[in-house]
C-alpha cells in the first residue's frame, strides 16, 4: 500500500507540513508505506491551460499514478483551502482515479471546516478520485500534533485517536477500490470526464 500526503500550504515550515508529517509517521506506524509531498517545496508554477515548463510535474504525475490513495491537508486561509491545492488539482490527470481520499482541514484557530466544504465540492468530478467519509478538522493547530505520544495525559489525545481512525478507514478503502480498478468496468477513456 502506498499512500501521499499532500501539504498543500504555500508557506515554509507551515503547521500544515507538521500535521501531514506525523501523519505519515502514524501511518508508517501502523505498517503503511506513506510519503509527503510538499507544496511548498514542489512550487508548480499557476496553471495556464497550456504546456507546462515545471520540470517535476512528470514525476509527481507519475508518483500519483502508482499511489493507492491520498490525504489532502488544507490550511484554512480567509476561509478558503489553499489555491496550491487547487493548482494542483489541474494539473491532474486521472493518476488519482477511482482511490481514495482523505481530506484534513488546519486552523491555527477555531477553523478548518470550510477547506474540507470546498475540497469535497472541487477537484474529484473529472479527476475521479473518491472522498472517503471520514475526515478530520484540526483547529488550534499549534497546540496540536507535536508529539506522537498516545499518552492518556496528552492534550491532543481526541484529535489523535480521530486522525488514526480516519487513517485506517482510508487504509481500507484503498483495499476496496483496488477491486474496483481491477474490475473492468471503469471506462475513462469513453467517459473521461464526470457529470
Amino acid at each position: 500500500m502506498s499512500i501521499i500526503v499532500i501539504s498543500a500550504s504555500m508557506r515554509k515550515k507551515a503547521q500544515s507540513l507538521k500535521v501531514s508529517e506525523w501523519l505519515q509517521e502514524h501511518l508508517a506506524s501502523i505498517e503503511q508505506k506513506a510519503s509527503v509531498v510538499d507544496l511548498y517545496q514542489v512550487k508548480l508554477p499557476m496553471f495556464d491551460g497550456g504546456e507546462t515548463k515545471a520540470q517535476n510535474i512528470n514525476k509527481l504525475l507519475s508518483d500519483f499514478d502508482k499511489a493507492d490513495s491520498f490525504v489532502f491537508v488544507s490550511p484554512e486561509w480567509n476561509g478558503m483551502m489553499s489555491h496550491g491545492l487547487l493548482n494542483l488539482m489541474h494539473y491532474i490527470g486521472h493518476q488519482m482515479a477511482d482511490k481514495p481520499v482523505m481530506l484534513v482541514g488546519v486552523s491555527s484557530a477555531r477553523g478548518g471546516s470550510y477547506p474540507i466544504a470546498q475540497m469535497r465540492l472541487i477537484g474529484y468530478k473529472n479527476n475521479h478520485y473518491v472522498i472517503t467519509p471520514e475526515s478530520l478538522i484540526v483547529q488550534g493547530v499549534n497546540d496540536v500534533f507535536n508529539n506522537h505520544s498516545f499518552g492518556k495525559k496528552e492534550a491532543d489525545l481526541y484529535i489523535k485517536k480521530r486522525a488514526d481512525y480516519a487513517l485506517r478507514v482510508l487504509v481500507e478503502y484503498s483495499e476496496a477500490l483496488k477491486t474496483v480498478r481491477k474490475s473492468g468496468v471503469i471506462k475513462l477513456d469513453n467517459y473521461p470526464n464526470g457529470m
